[in-house]
């Protein structure tokens, strides 16, 4: 049999904090639409000057983070790991945008590329967040602990989960500019296609890399 790789579950979280925003930030320089998670933030961001689109993504995931709290009736210190996690999330997406501003992407083809490539990164991101055991970012972690918490069914609470962001998107969008902006046939290809295409990384993972903990005392506090 062929010898796993072995990657720590604390390096994954590095890798994974890195990959999410950078396909963020090339599916928006793609401009054919974000996933209906990440469209929110966009089309305030676009809105309010004053906020840029990573910070508007912090302020709005200490929001979910604050919901959670609520909809699980207890706090626990963990919970602010998330809130890190979304503190890292946004800076390293403002430069990931400030990397990009300059580039010029005029081509339908080079968009299309953009695009395609930055869906694959997201669902590696996600696929890499599903094996460590630090906290995601607070939308994932919102999911995962109110469904822990409640015991909820994983897929129902997750599809309507994503149905009320969609929602939201289109409300933002239609309500700040009249017009659909950061939601477009672009975000429902995402819907289609992301959750097979994390289906598939996580399998791949599961199959050719072993991941463990460095810290097994701090895990267990999770």
């Amino acid at each position: 049999m062929n010898k796993k790789l072995r990657i720590s579950k604390e390096l994954t979280f590095v890798l994974a904090i890195i990959i999410m925003p950078l396909s963020i930030a090339i599916m928006a320089k793609a401009n054919f639409g974000l996933s209906m998670i990440a469209a929110p933030t966009y089309i305030i961001s676009e809105k309010v000057s004053f906020l840029t689109y990573g910070q508007t993504e912090y302020i709005f995931q200490t929001l979910v983070l604050i919901l959670m709290c609520f909809a699980v009736g207890k706090f626990k210190l963990t919970y602010l790991t998330s809130f890190a996690s979304a503190i890292i999330y946004g800076s390293i997406l403002d430069f990931f945008i400030w990397c990009f501003k300059n580039w010029q992407v005029d081509a339908l083809w080079m968009r299309v590329v953009l695009f395609v490539f930055g869906m694959v990164l997201t669902s590696l991101g996600v696929a890499l967040f599903m094996n460590t055991y630090l906290a995601p970012c607070a939308y994932d972690y919102f999911v995962r602990t109110v469904v822990e918490e409640k015991n909820l069914d994983l897929r129902k609470f997750k599809i309507g989960f994503d149905s009320a962001f969609l929602i939201l998107s289109i409300a933002l969008t239609l309500i700040l500019f009249h017009k659909f902006i950061g939601v477009t046939w672009g975000t429902i290809i995402i819907v289609l296609c992301n959750g097979n295409i994390i289906a598939f990384f996580n399998k791949q993972m599961q199959k050719h890399i072993e991941f463990f903990s460095r810290f097994e005392k701090l895990e267990k506090l999770f």
